[in-house]
């Protein structure tokens, strides 16, 4: 703007920047979905993909596993394109899909045989039956945090009606056996989940994602 005399200023505008908290939530909700969506995957593609190749490998001998085989392959390259865009949100990249072998004949045999022969479909397939790995390690984990807070917290509110005969954490430790005393016992390990919640769900997270990564991503 112009001043009285003449000369020119400039106003520099404030720059703002969200509060932690406010980027701290979405990673956290998007994490947190990420992981507990992935477990119920996981066990999809097991049971769809194992379950079809096993029968396959099984009834090869007389062509009628081979379907089966084509079957199980087809339904890991789904699983596959699905992951990809899971994990895309998770690491916050573009994922690279892989270039899947094609056949120039559009006859069912080489098809069919471009598919068997394809090192990535087989890749999609050791994720489809090897993922529950991962998903259950961070899943439990994820739960285990949520778990322990909302626990912690409500606490309060329905410890009075445990048995009497039984024991609390905090008498164990020493800490009496207090009504008070145990809802402050468990009300500060729920503050230490929150605190770390963020932090460890991350990291959940990017254990699963990475290990669907290094199978499915274009080398």
């Amino acid at each position: 703007m112009n001043s009285v005399y003449g000369m020119t200023t400039t106003q520099l505008e404030p720059v703002l920047t969200p509060a932690p908290v406010a980027r701290v939530l979405p990673r956290l909700a998007a994490d947190t979905r990420y992981v507990l969506t992935g477990l119920p995957l996981a066990v999809a593609a097991v049971v769809v993909c194992a379950t079809a190749m096993s029968a396959g490998l099984g009834l090869a001998v007389l062509w009628v596993g081979v379907p089966l085989t084509f079957f199980a392959l087809m339904q890991a390259r789904g699983f596959a394109a699905t992951e990809r865009e899971r994990i895309a949100g998770v690491l916050g990249r573009e994922i690279q899909n892989p270039s899947y072998r094609t056949s120039e004949v559009s006859r069912l045999l080489p098809r069919l045989w471009a598919v068997l022969i394809d090192g990535q479909t087989w890749r999609d397939l050791a994720h489809a039956t090897l993922r529950w790995i991962p998903s259950t390690i961070a899943f439990t984990v994820v739960a285990t945090w949520w778990a322990g807070i909302l626990g912690g917290l409500s606490w309060v509110l329905w410890g009075w009606s445990l048995p009497d005969g039984d024991r609390e954490l905090p008498e164990l430790l020493g800490f009496g056996d207090a009504y008070l005393t145990n809802v402050a016992f468990y009300a500060a390990i729920a503050a230490f989940l929150v605190v770390t919640l963020p932090a460890v769900v991350r990291r959940a997270a990017l254990f699963e994602a990475r290990f669907a990564e290094k199978l499915l991503t274009a080398r």
